[in-house]
């Protein structure tokens, strides 16, 4: 778990995607707020695996469970910190603000 790997390659951008894609197809029909829950449990759960792949039985897993989430729980503040000061830089641009305003003054 090393946090200088470079994850952020076509491969990791790709399978990005194809995730945010799934979960708004899903928000679509289950709703946003329950898919955005189920995101994270997914993660978390997938996560978790990644944790106990990673050693050979149950009390190694114990041993490292507080570094492990500590871990995940410090990657995901620092990417979701990050992609909400990116909303904020670009708020008009990703909720489509500039266009709708132009719609509505062309009425």
């Amino acid at each position: 778990m090393s946090t200088e790997e470079n994850l952020f390659d076509d491969e990791f951008v790709e399978a990005t995607n194809k995730l945010i894609e799934i979960a708004n197809e899903m928000g679509a029909k289950h709703g946003e707020h329950k898919m955005g829950v189920a995101f994270i449990y997914a993660a978390a759960r997938f996560n978790a695996y990644i944790a106990a792949s990673s050693v050979t039985s149950a009390d190694e897993l114990s041993g490292k469970r507080d570094k492990a989430v500590e871990y995940f729980t410090d990657r995901f503040r620092k990417l979701y910190d990050g992609n909400l000061m990116d909303y904020i830089a670009n708020f008009e641009e990703y909720m489509g603000v500039a266009q709708s305003e132009q719609s509505e003054t062309a009425h």
